[in-house]
């Protein structure tokens, strides 16, 4: 008995140590996301972007702006907004078999065409794994207060 206890233990511990690494993993990704479009306009990552996206992403804007990954790339490294004083809170992920869910807020300022606006999103992620990769499938923002 006492070494079936320490078998559960052990396997319990590598449990959560897994899901503690995918959930590193899924973070990882939404930071890098997120460093590849919010960052200055000669920074912007395509490369990454590329890499990160599912190739049937649909990616929302709060504007309403769907777009796929061509579309999403194309809009993200040539968008003349910028942005300053980038932050991520709030962020949770769980995960669903080879499905995490994420939320979090971006929080920013942009500047576009000499005019400064304040950013406040709320930003729920659906990735896959696939292969050994973690990709983005879905993403949908919504303007907070």
């Amino acid at each position: 008995m006492k070494k079936l206890i320490t078998i559960c233990a052990l396997f319990m511990t590598l449990a959560v140590a897994a899901q503690t690494a995918q959930e590193k993993q899924v973070l990882n990704n939404i930071a890098a996301l997120n460093k590849a479009v919010f960052t200055d306009l000669d920074k912007r990552d395509s490369a990454t972007l590329d890499r990160l996206l599912s190739e049937k992403v649909t990616y929302g804007h709060s504007s309403g702006l769907i777009e796929n990954k061509q579309q999403m790339i194309r809009h993200a490294v040539s968008s003349p907004t910028t942005y300053g004083d980038f932050r991520m809170e709030n962020a949770t992920v769980f995960f669903e078999g080879n499905t995490a869910v994420s939320r979090h807020e971006l929080k920013a300022k942009t500047f576009e065409n000499g005019k400064e606006s304040v950013l406040h999103l709320g930003v729920l992620q659906t990735w896959m794994r696939i292969g050994k990769s973690w990709r983005l499938v879905a993403r949908q923002a919504v303007k907070l207060p």
